[in-house]
């Protein structure tokens, strides 16, 4: 079982604290989201909205219900018992089906705001872009957000402190170009309840916004790269949140705050096509997986190389990526593609759209070809290898 606790804030500097003691069994853990002072006003201490929604994830894996004598609202609560947990569990038998016992109340209706997060990648980019003077008025933003609930720890090796502090410098740039406040938010979520972010990113991140459901009337959630054609609810443990967030964003919606899966109707070839022309993400634009820069060797990195190589659009970002080194470097980039694809996984599905439009590229399909031939030489002598390799130890 684990208990929630009654929500509290403290004070640290210029900073706003909203704690919560959460028991697991007989174990406390004080979880806390921190914002500056002047948002103090939207923290949430009336409902354990955003403990129930930022601990799903955690206890669909690990196996525990969740209780609070604090209230819940009533139709969020409808929303994950009736619908989520039963949807997420019945295809997915290795997750637990949660139980909530929490007393039921109305939402609190306060909120006013619209935003969305500013990670200076391709799909946040494109939400942004997609909300600034649109016709629909009342739906365009007024807020973005930086989030710091467990992405940074991909900079482990760089040093996820000082990689997120200097994330954080270029969003407030991106911020202070759209006349924009940032709403920055640091958590101890995904340290005090560890798993793997890609599992448990959108729990993690709606648990912010609900932490501040007062601020909040629409929140847009930028799809991860993959288009609603990817959506499943089978054997989703060890899958990435996106899979599900058509489903688990209409379930964390209520009637008061309204949250939206954007972009995911588009994958993100189409995505960087629609937005590549803005001088804003050709001067800002952020996809890699291990450093505050791009590195243009990661997985994101070379992908996304890939595709504005394909798009025509490569010299336009000279200033974020090193151009030089991908063009000398262009069959490594083909023969990583290719073998993507031939492994398969959540990387098969995000680069299918520029291997698809590769197949007309005779430099791409002489790489393939050679790559191709490696794979049935390598094949029948695997078995030979292994053989080798184990009697030589």
């Amino acid at each position: 079982m684990l208990t929630i606790g009654r929500p509290f804030i403290s004070r640290i500097g210029e900073k706003s604290r909203l704690n919560c003691d959460i028991l697991v069994e007989e174990e406390k853990r004080t979880l806390w989201i921190e914002v500056d002072k002047e948002y103090e006003k939207y923290l949430c201490t009336e409902r354990c909205d955003a403990y129930v929604v930022g601990l799903l994830g955690w206890c669909l894996r690990e196996g525990h219900d969740i209780r609070s004598e604090m209230p819940i609202t009533d139709e969020l609560h409808y929303n994950l018992s009736r619908i989520l947990i039963p949807g997420l569990t019945k295809y997915s038998s290795e997750l637990y089906a949660v139980k909530i016992f929490a007393p039921l109340e109305s939402p609190l209706n306060e909120g006013y705001a619209v935003g969305t997060a500013c990670s200076c990648g391709i799909d946040s980019f494109y939400s942004i872009f997609s909300h600034i003077n649109s016709p629909y008025e009342d739906m365009n933003l007024t807020h973005l957000c930086f989030h710091n609930v467990g992405a940074y720890k991909s900079f482990e090796k760089y040093g996820i402190e000082k990689g997120r502090k200097e994330r954080l410098t270029k969003t407030r740039e991106v911020a202070a170009e759209l006349n924009l406040p940032l709403v920055v938010v640091d958590s101890n979520l995904n340290n005090t309840f560890i798993e793997r972010h890609l599992f448990t990113h959108t729990f993690e991140n709606m648990f912010v916004i609900y932490a501040m459901q007062k601020l909040w009337k629409i929140y847009y959630y930028s799809s991860s790269g993959l288009d609603f054609s990817n959506f499943t609810v089978i054997d989703i443990k060890n899958k990435a949140a996106s899979y599900y967030d058509l489903l688990s964003l209409q379930c964390l919606s209520t009637k008061c705050l309204r949250i939206y899966s954007d972009g995911g109707a588009f994958d993100r070839f189409e995505k960087i096509l629609e937005i590549s022309d803005n001088p804003i993400v050709q001067k800002y634009l952020h996809v890699c997986l291990h450093k505050p820069c791009n590195c243009n060797i990661c997985d994101k990195c070379r992908r996304t190389l890939l595709m504005l190589d394909e798009g025509g659009m490569l010299d336009q970002y000279n200033n974020v990526f090193d151009i030089n080194f991908y063009r000398n470097h262009i069959d490594e980039y083909y023969r990583w593609l290719y073998n993507v694809q031939m492994k398969g996984g959540l990387e098969k599905e995000l680069t299918m759209p520029v291997y698809i439009r590769l197949q007309k590229n005779k430099s791409f399909i002489s790489v393939s070809r050679k790559e191709h031939i490696k794979r049935i030489i390598k094949k029948p002598l695997r078995p030979a290898y292994r053989l080798i390799k184990k009697y030589v130890r």
